[in-house]
């Protein structure tokens, strides 16, 4: 083994034996699995008892923009907030609520019901997405925070991969709406195991005087920094075209593979898949060029899906666009937790991933009005060559001193 790998391998295992780093991990790895399983339970709810297409894609959106909106003004509040642990349970226990309310309404109450519960189960989210990236750098301190970045790339695609697959499977064998149902069973457990470890009240011992200051601050931060901002709008218009294929995969499935809609869980899977083992066996050192390379490939790679007729070989060309996404991911990941400042952490990543989940709800929403598959996946290539674009030329600026 190479003096490298040596030292990842190191790396992994005193990471291993960091205290309350297992279980912390293991508790919001099961929180992002649970709420990723919506991205397949709660579209295939609607289409299943509705058929609307339209109505499908504005509950998607509806389940992730208001509290991509509310993220900035939330993450200031939990820079600054006492108990942050109980704002975590808080926004778990109304997710809860909004998904079982989703099960009542749908096809028994006006379409517009729909979208407006969704608002109850999305709008308090980044209490739970900032605490659980913040809490990262406190738990594993700055010596391992490269490494633990890196499982926290598998951990948000391992999330990608089991939720959407477990409701898939859910659906298909049982109903949609029972995998909702055990998407709010999961959400309840996640809730309990937050609410007996005291892990999630750690912070920076760095703090902003108020929320105010902290909303100030953060936003600053990241004008000033032109890598976390190049990146950062390459990573929104990266997410725009995986919103797409919140309505595109249900009907790439129907239509190019010839199976049921709820195979899309599967095709979902194989992103986050192919994205963890990409992430690993890419590895390297983040970066504007690798970060590039890898929108660029991973958009060009869409090209071959169209070429796949049958389930299994859409899988894997699924995989390959997730696997040359891992630099991109992972990269992203890594170079948000190194450059935000510690005193407002909650508020940078909270306002960046906000801007993903105005991008991902934009994309839902857009795919449901379009409702075909192949102007979906021309989109998603286009959008991911921008993507690339704009991080290269960044990277070029700065070579150029402009």
């Amino acid at each position: 083994m190479s003096s490298a790998g040596l030292k990842r391998r190191a790396a992994y295992g005193a990471l291993l034996r960091r205290e309350h780093y297992v279980p912390f991990t293991l508790t919001v790895a099961l929180a992002r699995m649970s709420a990723m399983m919506f991205t397949t339970g709660g579209v295939l709810l609607v289409l299943s008892r509705t058929g609307n297409t339209a109505l499908a894609g504005v509950t998607a959106a509806a389940a992730v923009l208001p509290g991509s909106l509310s993220g900035p003004v939330l993450g200031a509040w939990l820079d600054v907030a006492r108990h942050r642990r109980l704002l975590i349970v808080i926004d778990q226990l109304l997710s809860v609520i909004g998904l079982l309310a989703i099960v009542a309404l749908v096809g028994h109450a006006p379409d517009w019901t729909v979208p407006a519960v969704a608002v109850i189960y999305s709008i308090t989210r980044p209490l739970s997405v900032g605490s659980f990236f913040s809490t990262l750098n406190e738990v594993v301190g700055v010596e391992l925070i490269d490494t633990a970045s890196t499982i926290e790339a598998s951990s948000l695609n391992l999330a990608f991969l089991l939720g959407p697959a477990l409701a898939g499977l859910l659906a298909g064998a049982a109903s949609p709406a029972i995998a909702v149902v055990v998407q709010a069973g999961l959400t309840l457990v996640v809730a309990g195991l937050v609410a007996v470890n005291p892990v999630f009240e750690l912070r920076s011992p760095h703090r902003a005087p108020d929320a105010r200051s902290a909303l100030r601050d953060g936003l600053r931060s990241i004008v000033a920094s032109p890598l976390m901002l190049s990146v950062g709008v390459a990573s929104v218009l990266a997410s725009l075209g995986w919103g797409l294929m919140n309505l595109g995969f249900p009907l790439y499935a129907v239509h190019s593979l010839h199976v049921g809609a709820h195979n899309s869980g599967y095709l979902w899977a194989a992103v986050a898949g192919g994205s963890i083992t990409g992430t690993f066996v890419l590895h390297g050192a983040p970066s504007r060029r690798r970060i590039a390379l890898s929108y660029m490939l991973l958009g060009l790679s869409a090209l071959l899906w169209p070429l796949a007729h049958v389930l299994t070989l859409g899988i894997l060309l699924v995989g390959l666009t997730g696997f040359l996404e891992g630099p991109a991911y992972s990269g992203t990941i890594t170079l948000r937790q190194r450059l935000a400042p510690p005193a407002v952490r909650g508020q940078v990543i909270n306002t960046l991933a906000g801007a993903n989940l105005v991008a991902v709800s934009a994309g839902s929403a857009i795919g449901g009005a379009i409702g075909h598959a192949l102007p979906l996946i021309l989109a998603f290539l286009a959008i991911n060559l921008v993507a690339a674009a704009i991080v290269a030329g960044t990277r070029l600026r700065a070579r150029l001193g402009g």
